[in-house]
């Protein structure tokens, strides 16, 4: 009987430390993220997969492309403050961290649009072989799943996958900067991320790494899909008095008192 002792006892701290709200929260986030671990190896493979299909490398023609090389120039447009997208990625995780319990139910609703988007991203880009871009851009290596493409390949074009990153990021801001009692950060804030998204945007046109169409359909899907309900069914709740179920977690001597709403 001693042998199980252990296990019980692994038993008992976990029932007295894990509330049945929090366990459920963690639950739900472990199995959003593992949905989203799964996509992005799906994704990458399929990225290099298209890309290494024969097909006419000549590119299309690109009218908003022509357009914006008329009244401006590459230079003028990408040389302000570039962040990566893996950068922006961390900053719109830590700024919804950063805004308790409202932030974490921003950034859970982003997980599973980010999700759904790029999952329909490999569905259009594997439907039609659109030609770079860049008319030399080649795909020759040996497809590797374990190989991170962050940048992407030569076909995956249609839509961005970064625009969607820059999508979710701008909206979060947007939302969570209204409860904030400082106009200039309930206002400036989003503002100033909307202009990174859109010189981000603009940049990507101009240097040719996706067509406009590209973008601007990234955009548009990122933005209808965060607003389509039904696709955000059974998403983790945050639980209420999340500090103190943390406390809790921590001091298990600890009852808290959770009021009923």
């Amino acid at each position: 009987m001693q042998r199980y002792f252990p296990f019980r006892f692994i038993r008992n701290q976990y029932q007295l430390r894990v509330g049945h709200e929090l366990q459920t929260y963690v639950l739900k986030s472990l199995r959003d993220l593992l949905f989203l671990a799964l996509e992005f190896f799906i994704e990458n493979t399929s990225v290099q997969l298209i890309s290494s299909v024969a097909h006419n490398h000549h590119p299309l023609r690109d009218l908003a492309y022509e357009f914006l090389m008329k009244i401006t120039s590459r230079k003028q447009i990408c040389t302000a403050t570039r962040l990566s997208v893996e950068n922006l990625a961390i900053i719109w995780v830590f700024f919804c961290f950063l805004n308790g319990t409202k932030g974490l139910t921003v950034v859970q609703k982003g997980a599973r649009c980010l999700f759904i988007a790029r999952t329909l991203r490999i569905c259009l880009f594997s439907m039609t072989v659109l030609p770079s871009p860049k008319a030399r851009c080649n795909f020759t290596e040996p497809i590797n799943p374990f190989r991170i493409r962050v940048g992407g390949a030569c076909n995956d074009l249609l839509y961005s996958g970064h625009v969607t990153i820059y999508t979710l990021t701008a909206i979060s801001f947007t939302i969570l900067s209204r409860q904030y009692s400082s106009r200039i950060l309930r206002y400036g804030l989003p503002i100033l991320i909307w202009f990174h998204v859109i010189q981000r945007i603009l940049c990507t046109i101009l240097e040719r790494h996706h067509y406009s169409i590209d973008m601007f359909l990234g955009l548009i899907v990122t933005s209808l899909i965060w607003q389509c309900k039904p696709l955000h069914i059974d998403l983790p709740e945050v639980p209420q008095n999340l500090l103190l179920h943390l406390k809790q977690l921590v001091f298990p001597k600890f009852r808290p008192t959770f009021k009923e709403v």
